[in-house]
């Protein structure tokens, strides 16, 4: 909630908890001081709009994007609508792209594979469940429900999962099974039974309006759900979000923004929170590029990428990036180790980590450092490990201040 009211967008929410927590291993309960809030899209969308539409200056459009041309000091954008029956163009000296991951205008830097997270969720009815209507569970990284066999203890470990929990009120709640990080992705109907398991494991009966919204019956391990409990499923999410993997082109004419500019956290998979809090800045450097008359449509992009992708952001990214490839890497219960230590340091760091701050070198070298002293012997070895095989120097200069750097 704290970052949607720096923007003043935190009367855009659906519901909000004034607190968190988060179970690291079996029975460690974490409580976070800090109030979390399930965004309002809708709500959003219609304030910012109106916000737009209040300057006079917006015009809002629908219609598919098919095509750019660029020129020197301008580009033109095609837009189809009604299929190909109808067309139009608009001429601008700047396009920004923020239509997400799908990156239809966008380039990226190729070679190196994003991490995958991926997530299936659903709000539900249910006639009870076990989680205070007055707490959010952010992060359940216990694997209770998968004791039954050795396989299933081997499939907890190797395939790391946690639970995600919005308690809407005593007989509705919005649950989601998350795999952090994975290179190839999680598939979604292993996500599925795993969220089915673990509400069985909670006797949560859920209550479906079709049937047919789960229908795999292939493993045996599975605790199905009997459908005489039937009432009422208001919507699944199926989420699957690139991490980490390529940069955009900081020289192309088509800027990007959210997704396409690569603003996603790689090793958290969070995004909302850095797109709207740098909105403003980022918008500034649009406006003052358009408004000097000297600069080609090209070096108005340049101006602003270098806005989006500082050389300070760019060595954030380094050392986030390291973050996330070292996560994957993990077991369950490596991740426990892991999260363990997180949550142990104080507040200001593990939220600033969260939040895209830590911009300044010396700022992730005490995260980091804060992080290793506080974890166990396995997860120092694999930080150390990972340290020497992939962060090499790259890793090194995202945590060396250097006071001839750009910010």
């Amino acid at each position: 909630m704290d970052e949607l009211a720096k923007v003043r967008l935190d009367d855009c929410v659906k519901k909000s908890w004034p607190v968190a927590t988060v179970y690291i291993g079996e029975g460690q309960k974490r409580v976070l001081e800090r109030p979390y809030g399930r965004v309002d899209v809708e709500k959003m969308k219609q304030k910012i709009r109106a916000q737009c539409e209040a300057t006079g200056k917006v015009k809002v459009s629908s219609g598919l994007a098919s095509s750019v041309e660029h020129k020197d000091s301008s580009s033109i954008m095609t837009f189809t609508a009604n299929g190909e029956k109808d067309s139009s163009q608009v001429e601008a000296k700047a396009i920004v792209d923020a239509t997400g991951h799908a990156l239809g205008f966008v380039d990226f830097t190729e070679g190196h594979a994003p991490g995958i997270q991926a997530a299936y969720g659903m709000e539900i009815t249910v006639p009870s469940h076990p989680w205070p209507v007055g707490e959010m569970l952010l992060m359940d990284f216990r694997a209770e429900h998968m004791k039954g066999s050795d396989k299933e203890k081997k499939d907890a470990d190797e395939v790391p999962l946690f639970f995600y929990v919005m308690p809407m009120s005593d007989t509705r709640i919005f649950v989601e099974e998350t795999s952090l990080i994975g290179r190839p992705a999680v598939d979604f109907d292993y996500l599925k039974e795993q969220c089915y398991k673990r509400l069985a494991y909670h006797n949560v009966q859920v209550r479906f309006s079709d049937p047919s919204l789960f229908t795999r019956k292939s493993n045996a391990d599975f605790c199905f759900i009997r459908f005489e409990q039937v009432e009422e499923v208001h919507e699944e999410e199926f989420c699957y979000i690139p991490m980490g993997g390529g940069m955009p082109l900081l020289n192309q004419r088509v800027i990007g923004y959210g997704g396409s500019a690569g603003l996603v956290h790689p090793a958290t998979g969070y995004m909302f929170g850095n797109a709207v809090n740098r909105a403003d800045e980022v918008g500034e450097a649009l406006v003052n590029a358009l408004n000097d008359g000297n600069l080609s449509g090209a070096e108005v992009s340049t101006r602003v990428w270098k806005q989006i992708w500082s050389d300070a952001r760019l060595l954030q990214r380094d050392f986030l990036v390291f973050g996330g490839e070292t996560i994957l890497r993990m077991k369950l219960h490596e991740l426990q180790y892991f999260f363990d230590a997180f949550f142990k340091l104080p507040w200001e760091q593990w939220t600033q980590f969260l939040s895209f701050g830590l911009i300044r070198p010396e700022e992730r070298l005490v995260f980091g450092l804060g992080v290793f002293l506080r974890a166990s012997n396995e997860v120092r070895f694999k930080l150390v490990f990972e340290a020497i095989a992939r962060g090499q120097l790259t890793l090194l200069k995202s945590v060396i201040p250097n006071p001839f750097r750009r910010n």
